[in-house]
């Protein structure tokens, strides 16, 4: 009986999960900078606050690897409290620690990286959690070639 008992939790985490793919265990948040490696889609301002926008990127190094990232940027006045997901289809997927993000600071969620081949399109979508509220940036395209 317990262990009908984990096999119902397990598939109720499954399903609730961001992707059907697994997350590894949660990411700290930690400044990033972006270069010609980074392909990101536009910011999308969170339904919470007109001043905190996110976005998704994808990080293809020259070996074909890449990393799902999730990027939030605070523009607001005040400190906001962040956590989230990030996914890409090739299995870069990750939760995002809670953390506090403070006013004026960038800071990203790095997926673990993971090999994505030549003529590959690296899908990434993620969710971020502001101060207790979800959005979502749905699945971003980005063509690696």
């Amino acid at each position: 009986m317990r262990f009908r008992a984990l096999g119902v939790a397990a598939a109720t985490a499954g399903a609730l999960a961001l992707t059907a793919a697994p997350a590894g265990a949660a990411q700290n948040w930690q400044a990033v900078s972006t270069n010609s490696t980074w392909h990101c889609g536009a910011y999308k301002t969170h339904k919470v606050s007109d001043n905190v926008k996110f976005k998704v990127c994808a990080i293809i190094n020259g070996s074909r690897y890449g990393q799902a990232v999730l990027v939030v940027q605070n523009a607001a006045s005040v400190a906001v409290s962040i956590s989230g997901a990030v996914s890409g289809n090739f299995g870069s997927n990750v939760d995002c620690a809670g953390s506090t993000l403070n006013a004026g600071f960038t800071r990203g969620c790095l997926a673990p990286t993971e090999y994505v081949g030549n003529e590959s399109i690296f899908v990434v979508a993620g969710r971020l959690r502001l101060n207790g509220v979800d959005d979502w940036y749905y699945d971003t395209d980005f063509y690696v070639p």
